[in-house]
């Protein structure tokens, strides 16, 4: 069996074990063998990317795309599952938690690579500075989800067993600043071009993170600590790189290696994205009517990144921003992780946060342009925060939970959710804001305390 093989499966195993425990004693994983090349030590992180892409929070049925997306006002869920209908009635319970456990699993890893690349003599200083500077990334990504969906959660920084089974919970603000500090280093280490698996050749594809992933993301997560200025910049050094990214047309936005692309992740279960088949196969959600009714007249968002089925005199629609679910030759999906409409957006946010009411309306303008609608008419400074709002809402709709994080954020949550959580068939109480902690969890490290109100 090759060693990368071998590799994977530990990593797979590893998932079996108690989240916040370390699984598999560390020198399994962090290993003078596995970290004394370069192609082992890549195969690392080569292997965490083949596990998002297999499913889980980034895609599928587990994904945040559709598991926020319920908890929001995005769907309307058909699919009679137990576990999918209490997220979408927002009465989940310690019992049954999505996503906890594979974001550790994944930071687990990140922090297991941390560690043997720190102790390797062995590998070409480009590659190790690479790989570190992804598991900066890696750690900082999943942290910046489970706190958008856990608030205070249990702050590991390294593999060691003892450690982090009696992690208690780390305050909001010290994950965020935390995330950070791992954005900074990352953009030191790592390379401003896309690499292939060999961490050495360069990429046509956009699948392994890169220093725009780190700014890309570096900018969501100023944004969300009302850290203007800074969102700003962040959002600028990716947007100004023109020879790398552009708005792509509103088709070709989810291709593989399409120029809107911050990072995707390659399908690995087929030869399209779970995603496709997903909402266009399985369809276990229809958009909600609080989604289609908010699209404008002549919005190519809702032509394109919407199809339908036509049942009696009732029309139901379902996300279709990824429309390949069988074997494709010519034009290829792969599934968007980061991308540059977003940064228009947070870049429009924070300009207007900073009085920029000219740099709002021209961030604001380029999503209507490529969506196929005119400039704003009304550029007062409420008028441009009302936008924004909305074209998230219709741009990143069953993308990654924006919608979700975005209601918390600006406090809609009151506004929206008493409504929308009635119409899906719950009650709709503020503490639901968060998700509850797994029960096993707290079972097991007694340092752990539950959210309130479960």
């Amino acid at each position: 069996m090759r060693l990368y093989t071998i590799i994977f499966l530990l990593l797979f195993f590893c998932g079996c074990k108690k989240v916040l425990d370390a699984g598999l004693p560390t020198d399994k994983i962090v290993s003078a063998t596995v970290y004394a090349s370069d192609a082992t030590a890549a195969s690392v992180m080569t292997g965490l990317y083949y596990t998002m892409s297999s499913g889980g929070p980034a895609t599928g049925n587990e994904s945040l795309s559709l598991i926020a997306g319920l908890s929001a006002d995005e769907y309307k869920l058909v699919n009679s599952d137990e576990g999918l209908r209490a997220v979408y009635q927002n009465a989940l319970t310690p019992m049954m938690v999505p996503a906890w456990a594979k974001l550790f699993n994944y930071i687990y890893v990140a922090n297991s690579a941390l560690a043997g690349l720190r102790n390797s003599n062995s590998l070409t200083p480009a590659v190790k500075s690479q790989l570190m500077g992804e598991a900066y990334f890696i750690r900082a990504f999943c942290y910046s989800y489970l706190v958008g969906l856990f608030g205070d959660v249990p702050l590991l920084l390294s593999p060691d067993a003892q450690n982090n089974k009696l992690a208690a919970r780390t305050n909001v603000d010290k994950i965020y600043e935390q995330v950070v500090d791992d954005l900074l280093r990352a953009r030191q280490l790592m390379n401003d071009q896309y690499l292939r698996a060999d961490i050495s050749t360069l990429s046509t594809d956009r699948v392994r993170p890169s220093k725009w992933a780190v700014n890309a993301l570096l900018a969501r997560v100023y944004l969300y600590s009302k850290k203007w200025q800074e969102a700003m910049a962040a959002a600028d050094s990716v947007i100004n790189n023109t020879s790398l990214f552009e708005l792509a047309p509103i088709g070709n936005v989810f291709l593989q290696g399409s120029k809107e692309a911050i990072w995707q992740l390659e399908p690995v279960v087929a030869d399209y994205t779970l995603d496709g088949q997903l909402f266009n196969v399985d369809r276990p959600v229809y958009l909600s009517p609080y989604l289609m009714n908010v699209f404008e007249k002549g919005d190519r968002r809702k032509t394109s990144w919407t199809n339908k089925v036509i049942v009696g005199d009732s029309v139901y629609y379902y996300p279709y921003k990824y429309k390949v679910y069988e074997e494709v030759k010519l034009n290829p999906e792969y599934l968007m992780v980061l991308r540059l409409g977003e940064l228009y957006l947070i870049k429009a946010e924070a300009a207007v946060n900073l009085g920029d009411r000219t740099t709002s309306a021209m961030c604001i303008n380029a999503i209507r342009e490529r969506a196929g609608l005119g400039p704003m008419k009304d550029t007062t400074i409420a008028a441009l925060s009302v936008a924004i709002q909305h074209e998230r809402q219709v741009e990143l709709f069953a993308e990654w939970g924006h919608r979700w994080f975005d209601l918390k954020r600006v406090e809609g949550l009151q506004v929206v959710m008493p409504e929308v959580t009635k119409w899906k068939g719950g009650n709709w109480d503020d503490y639901k804001k968060l998700y509850p902690i797994p029960e096993n969890e707290l079972q097991l490290d007694r340092a752990l305390v539950q959210n309130t109100g479960y």
